[in-house]
């Protein structure tokens, strides 16, 4: 599953700090690659309850996994028109409203603009103003119509990417999985994209966020309980061309990809869905934009991170800080 999201491949900078290294009997720990990346579950569960949170992460990725050319989102992107399953319903839905409520900073219809820079990115050029006028024309979530379960995109070419949601609703489904099963306590990571249900070994869930340019250090430690965590940044996927890094985040509006500012960008919500598209969209609004943003949002926290190390936190941000 390409997690470009615009990040496209939003690989998310977070990881899980066990501050013992070893981990409580109780909790199991388990890792698969699903979705092009590390699925990691710790939970105080059995083998089978993992086993079947980690199922439903393969039916999304079954799903909407856009390389695989028999996948619901492939077909639609082929066809521009198909009967899809709740699942792909669902996120398509749940992407419009993010779309909205980021006014398009979030916008699956980015699909062409991730292609045209891929190629350049291969072709170690930058697009000319016409590629970018012709690719633009196919940018816009208000062209997806939905009729029950047909799914119809209005115009030729256009193509959907849900790699800047679809890892934190597979997370989200693994938990909804897992609760019904009983489990009280766990934490399931998709590439950075997680869900803190309950309680860890020791408490609270510590989650460490990483430095946007040195590697080996973070620039805090967040302690959830219940909680979705998300980061969006330029550091881990980027292209290089004529010797200038150029971040893999598009700008749906423009074309270009977003520069330095911001450098990362960390969400913590009620669930992993909406920190994996939050995280997105304010990263492509900057940080005065999307402060403002997630103050309005209910049970949405955010730290921006930009060049200088110029941090920006939400409103009450510190609640969750250790």
């Amino acid at each position: 599953m390409r997690k470009i999201k615009y990040i496209v491949f939003g690989i998310l900078i977070l990881f899980f700090l066990l501050w013992s290294r070893c981990v409580n009997a109780k909790f199991i720990t388990q890792t698969q690659i699903i979705m092009s990346t590390e699925v990691t579950i710790i939970a105080e569960a059995s083998f089978e309850d993992i086993q079947k949170a980690f199922d439903v992460i393969k039916k999304v990725d079954s799903l909407m996994n856009d390389y695989n050319p028999q996948s619901e989102i492939s077909v639609l992107n082929r066809e521009g028109k198909k009967e899809v399953s709740p699942m792909l319903r669902e996120v398509i839905l749940k992407s419009i409203h993010f779309s909205r409520i980021t006014e398009g900073a979030f916008d699956i219809t980015v699909g062409p603009l991730v292609r045209l820079w891929q190629r350049m990115g291969y072709e170690r050029r930058l697009p000319t103003p016409r590629e970018l006028k012709d690719t633009l024309s196919l940018v816009d979530y208000q062209k997806i119509r939905i009729n029950g379960k047909m799914i119809f995109l209005e115009k030729k070419g256009m193509r959907l990417d849900v790699g800047g949601i679809a890892k934190g609703y597979a997370v989200d489904k693994a938990v909804e999985v897992l609760k019904k099963m009983g489990v009280k306590n766990a934490l399931v990571n998709a590439g950075g994209d997680m869900y803190c249900l309950g309680e860890g070994p020791h408490g609270k869930w510590r989650v460490g966020i990483q430095h946007p340019r040195k590697m080996n250090e973070i620039v805090g430690i967040i302690e959830v309980k219940d909680k979705g965590i998300a980061t969006s940044g330029d550091y881990r996927r980027y292209y290089m061309i004529r010797g200038k890094r150029y971040s893999h985040i598009i700008n749906p509006a423009t074309g270009w990809t977003v520069q330095d500012i911001p450098m990362s960008v960390t969400i913590i919500a009620p669930d992993a869905t909406t920190a994996d598209a939050l995280a997105t969209g304010v990263f492509v609004l900057g940080p005065k934009r999307g402060i403002e943003l997630i103050n309005n949002l209910p049970g949405v926290e955010g730290m921006i991170v930009s060049e200088g190390m110029q941090i920006v936190k939400s409103r009450d941000w510190h609640k969750f800080e250790h």
